[in-house]
């Protein structure tokens, strides 16, 4: 009986057939997690290492200009890439506040310069999400790229055309 799957990826579903889907070796899989994750940090493709994935800072290819992985899978895909932004903008400011006042303390303690720490933070609350909103995305991308890989229509770009999905090999 053969698998439903089967004729998503006909080239490989004789060698799985012969082998077993435990035999598929790393090449099959894909790049491991730390190297996704580093190249979604760097604002390239999770699956390719290809860059030149934004047409502007804040708009993304609908797909990896070299593989061909859906980068934006569904409208309202980003709500991750959202958290991470807040995310990232919280620890920033936290960082920035801890050490305002371990600077700041020792010196004047009944007097904090709030007006200053005032200004800082609206300035941080209000550059980070914008300066690291690319780098959220693509981290997001490489989130979602791990995850929809275990997917057995991953391989598949007229499936992916079909659903929300990340398939998309050329």
């Amino acid at each position: 009986m053969s698998n439903p799957w089967d004729d998503l990826e006909p080239k490989d579903a004789a060698a799985r057939a012969e082998t077993g889907p435990e035999a598929a070796g790393p090449s099959t899989r894909g790049p491991g997690a730390f190297t996704v994750f580093l190249r979604g940090a760097t604002k390239r493709c999770p699956r390719c290492g290809s860059g030149r994935l934004f047409t502007s800072w804040f708009k993304i290819r609908d797909r990896c200009p070299r593989c061909g992985l859906r980068l934006e899978r569904e409208e309202g895909g980003f709500l991750g890439a959202m958290t991470i932004n807040y995310m990232v903008t919280a620890v920033v400011w936290l960082v920035v506040l801890v050490v305002w006042l371990v600077v700041d303390l020792p010196d004047d303690l009944p007097d904090l310069h709030v007006p200053a720490l005032t200004i800082t933070s609206i300035a941080i609350a209000a550059l980070v999400p914008l300066l690291f909103w690319p780098f959220s995305k693509t981290i997001w991308a490489s989130v979602d790229y791990l995850i929809y890989r275990t997917s057995p229509d991953y391989g598949s770009r007229e499936a992916a055309d079909r659903a929300s999905g990340n398939g998309g090999r050329p």
